[in-house]
C-alpha cells in the first residue's frame, strides 16, 4: 500500500447503520435516538439518495418493536391495487383474488410502517389511510371484520409537503398525523466531512479498491447532486473501471467519474485561511509532497527530483503524514 494510501476508520455510526463523523448528524442522531423510544408518527424531509431509508431503519430498530419493519414504496402502489396491498383481502373477494392475503397494515403490526415518497399517494388514498390513523381499525377486503392497528408510522419524501398542503396537493389533516416529529436529513453537501468516510466504507464494501489521500480530496470537493447515492454508484464504477487498487484523483478525473461543480481554488483557500497560522506552511508542504509522489505513480526518487529535494525528505515527511489526519491537500494534479 503507498504512503498516500486511505486513512479514515473503517466507519462511525451513530446510528444503527448510519455512518458518519459530521458534528450536524451526531446531533440529529442523538434527537432521532430520543424519539424512536416513542410511539410518535416520524417524518423525514430530504433531497432523494440522503438515506431517509436507513433512518427509517434505525429508527425501528432504536425502538424496540417486537413487529417488522415494512417498507412501502408510496410512488410504486397502483391505483387499482391500493386497498389490497394496505388492507388486504379475502379469498374470492374480487375477481383475482384466489387466496387470502394480508395487507401491510397487518404486516406492521406491533412494528413499523415506512411510507417512502408519501407525497405521490393520490388524494384519495390519501383518505383512506387518515381514516386508518385516526380510527386506528381496518378491515380486509371481503370481511367485516374489523382489526387493530397498532404499528407506528414513519413516512418520507423530497417534497415539501407544507407547500403541497398549501396547494391542496396534500391533505392537511394527514400532514398533521404524520409529523409529530419531523426530521431534516441534511444533504451531502452539508455534510462534506462524511464524504472519505463514506467512500472508503464502500470501497471497503467491495473490497477491489482503496484511494489516494488526494482522491479523497477531490471527492470530498466533488458536487454530489444525487447525494450518498451518487456517491455510492461512483465508488462502484471506479472497483470496475479503475486499473489498479489505488485510486488516485488522476483517475477520477481521467474516468470523468464525479462531478466537479465546486469552486476548487475556492475551497482550498478558505481551508487555508481558517487553519492556526503555524500550520499552514507545512501543510502547503504536505500537499505538494502528497500531489509529487501520486503525480510520480509512488516513485518517491522521481518525486523528490520534480520538488528539488533529497528523497529522504520525501519519505521523512510521507512518514510524519501517515501519523495524523490530513489538514490540507489539493487534489487537481
Amino acid at each position: 500500500m503507498s504512503a498516500v494510501s486511505s486513512f479514515l476508520p473503517l466507519f462511525s455510526e451513530v446510528l444503527p447503520g448510519v455512518i458518519s463523523q459530521n458534528a450536524t448528524m451526531k446531533t440529529l442522531a442523538a434527537h432521532v435516538a430520543k424519539i424512536a423510544r416513542s410511539d410518535g408518527a416520524v417524518f423525514l424531509h430530504g433531497e432523494t439518495g440522503t438515506g431517509k431509508d436507513l433512518l427509517a431503519k434505525a429508527i425501528h430498530q432504536l425502538s424496540g418493536r417486537p413487529g417488522p419493519l415494512v417498507s412501502v414504496n408510496c410512488g410504486a402502489i397502483p391505483e387499482t391495487l391500493f386497498e389490497s396491498l394496505f388492507f388486504g383481502h379475502e379469498k374470492g373477494a374480487f375477481t383475482g383474488a384466489d387466496k387470502k392475503q394480508q395487507g401491510f397494515f397487518y404486516q406492521a403490526s406491533q412494528g413499523t410502517l415506512f411510507l417512502d415518497e408519501i407525497a405521490e399517494l393520490p388524494l384519495v388514498h390519501q383518505a383512506k389511510l387518515l381514516r386508518v390513523l385516526e380510527s386506528r381499525q381496518f378491515s380486509r377486503i371481503g370481511s367485516s371484520e374489523t382489526q387493530a392497528f397498532t404499528g407506528r408510522i414513519v413516512s418520507a419524501s423530497h417534497a415539501n409537503l407544507a407547500a403541497l398542503v398549501a396547494g391542496r396537493a396534500f391533505r392537511e389533516d394527514l400532514w398533521y398525523r404524520i409529523n409529530l416529529f419531523e426530521i431534516t436529513v441534511p444533504a451531502l453537501q452539508q455534510r462534506r466531512d462524511d464524504i472519505p468516510l463514506l467512500a472508503q466504507h464502500f470501497a471497503r464494501l467491495g473490497n477491489t479498491i482503496r484511494f489516494s489521500r488526494c482522491a479523497l480530496k477531490l471527492l470530498q470537493c466533488s458536487a454530489w447532486p444525487g447525494n450518498i447515492r451518487q456517491l455510492k454508484n461512483c465508488v462502484d464504477k471506479l472497483s470496475v473501471l479503475a486499473d489498479g487498487p489505488e485510486v488516485t484523483a488522476q483517475t477520477i478525473q481521467q474516468l470523468a467519474i464525479c462531478d466537479e461543480q465546486v469552486d476548487w481554488a475556492a475551497r482550498v483557500a478558505q481551508e487555508i485561511i481558517e487553519m492556526p497560522i503555524s500550520n499552514k506552511l507545512r501543510s502547503i508542504h504536505d500537499a505538494l509532497i502528497e500531489q509529487a509522489v501520486e503525480k510520480t505513480n509512488g516513485n518517491k526518487t522521481e518525486a523528490a527530483r520534480l520538488l528539488g529535494v533529497h528523497r529522504k525528505v520525501v519519505e521523512r515527511r510521507l512518514a510524519q503524514i501517515q501519523t495524523r489526519p490530513a489538514l490540507i491537500q489539493e487534489a487537481r494534479l
